[in-house]
């Protein structure tokens, strides 16, 4: 046999023994799913498949991470479709109580989810980053239920505490699902989401928590200052906690206690759509709940309760108020002269202030004191909001 042949036939041995020895079991898969290839030998030359990890939809509904097989098997994730043109696999990442993660698209749920959980542990996720370009983390609350507040707003039954940011995140507890908040990286430090469950009271607790981990120069990116961050030409805001049922607690005045998170001071900032010069805030309607800042819910009757009777702004607004910079009332187009605006009710205002953007604050105290009378039965605020065109 001539020799230079008989090298070429060793060489092509090896590089055919190299071939099946990285073989990947997501091409192996690949091919037991098609018929038509079983039986056929992989022709003896590989190149290396890459692909982004980028986000994928799933076929629960539920977002992924498109990984390789292995790659996803390692995190302990669940495979629930393909991405990337069938070379991944898009890959459920999802973490419970004492967990580490630093998979985008991680999902935090509670012990035995969708199944209610009875408490009596500090749950706790350590989420890191999954690499240096990332800048915050945005956490969608899926489904959050937790118990209510005391009756004065405080979380002393269950709480979800945030730390470990660059964003001051307030403590909150109730109801909470569809609820965004944004939280900003401290360079590599993790950030520390714990929710504390009390076992002595018995409640149908339940939480899911989309994780997403935002580039600094993701689009979607919130601005500095911003604890929550909505898009659109139109949408609705509610206060943490807000719904229209009564919280079933008494307050420390022994009146109906308060829906309303006690010690807030956040932003909220709304993204200036191209073309857009203004935006204006009314109530939500049909709901005569959509504004109960401060006041007595129970003592008020729908002649007043929802309505701009109901409405105080400006130097009356000493406890619990949002703050909407530069407002003018829609209905006049006079400027409203305060930017404080509480009570049990809202006149709807426009501002060209930019950014766009509006202020909570809540005190610590919904009780009655010297100057001021109890809260009662608030609920917080749900208002709408629209952009007006240049």
């Amino acid at each position: 046999m001539d020799r230079k042949f008989f090298w070429i036939i060793v060489a092509t041995w090896l590089v055919a023994v190299t071939a099946f020895s990285v073989y990947d079991e997501d091409l192996d898969e690949d091919f037991r799913e098609q018929g038509d290839r079983k039986g056929k030998i992989l022709f003896p030359f590989v190149s290396i498949v890459r692909f982004a990890n980028t986000d994928c939809a799933s076929t629960n509904t539920m977002n992924g991470t498109c990984l390789a097989r292995r790659e996803c098997n390692n995190l302990n994730g669940t495979i629930t479709g393909t991405c990337a043109s069938r070379r991944g696999r898009c890959c459920i990442v999802s973490r419970t109580c004492g967990s580490t993660t630093n998979v985008n698209n991680t999902y935090f749920t509670s012990p035995g989810y969708p199944g209610a959980y009875a408490g009596g542990q500090t749950c706790t996720l350590i989420v890191n980053r999954c690499n240096s370009n990332v800048c915050q983390l945005r956490i969608d609350f899926l489904d959050m239920v937790l118990a209510q507040p005391s009756g004065d707003g405080v979380c002393l039954t269950d709480a979800v505490t945030i730390t470990g940011g660059n964003t001051i995140v307030p403590t909150i507890c109730g109801d909470n699902t569809g609820q965004t908040i944004f939280v900003d990286f401290n360079q590599d430090a993790a950030i520390t989401i714990t929710i504390t469950a009390t076992l002595a009271t018995t409640f149908s607790r339940r939480w899911n928590m989309r994780l997403t981990q935002l580039g600094c120069d993701c689009p979607g990116i919130a601005p500095n200052g911003c604890l929550q961050y909505y898009t659109g030409l139109t949408g609705t805001i509610n206060s943490f906690n807000y719904g229209t049922t009564p919280n079933t607690a008494l307050s420390a005045s022994l009146v109906t206690g308060t829906r309303q998170i006690a010690n807030l001071n956040y932003g909220i900032c709304i993204r200036m759509e191209a073309g857009y010069c203004a935006i204006q805030y009314s109530q939500a309607a049909n709901d005569i709940y959509s504004f109960t800042v401060t006041g007595d819910v129970d003592g008020a009757d729908n002649t007043v309760l929802g309505t701009t009777v109901g409405a105080v702004n400006g130097a009356a607004c000493t406890t619990d108020f949002v703050v909407i910079p530069n407002p003018t009332v829609v209905a006049t187009g006079v400027t409203a002269g305060t930017d404080r605006f509480c009570g049990l009710g809202f006149v709807p205002v426009q501002t060209g202030a930019k950014p766009f953007v509006l202020y909570v604050v809540t005190d610590a105290n919904e009780g009655a004191t010297a100057t001021t009378p109890p809260d009662v039965s608030n609920r917080g605020f749900s208002l709408a909001y629209t952009q007006v065109a240049c």
